[in-house]
């Protein structure tokens, strides 16, 4: 689990039932074939998906929360 905790409370203060996808996870698995993954959701799904669904509007750009989605995965599978 990861997050932002000023962006992700206040948006669950807004809309409760958002604690159910907010904060975002992450999964590492390993397919049949012995492969390692690591998947968690975008960005723009969070945000033009998951908030909509909860009756929130995401943030203009989605831009600063995939970057850091992608440094961390980087990091992580380094």
């Amino acid at each position: 689990m990861f997050g932002n905790p000023k962006l992700g409370t206040t948006a669950m203060v807004k809309a409760p039932l958002l604690s159910i996808d907010v904060p975002p996870k992450a999964l590492v698995w390993e397919d049949d074939q012995g492969n390692v993954w690591l998947s968690y959701n975008s960005a723009d799904y969070l945000y033009k998906t998951i908030y909509p669904r909860h009756g929130l509007e995401g943030p203009p750009s989605t831009e600063p929360f995939a970057k850091a989605l992608d440094e961390m995965s980087d990091y992580a599978t380094k």
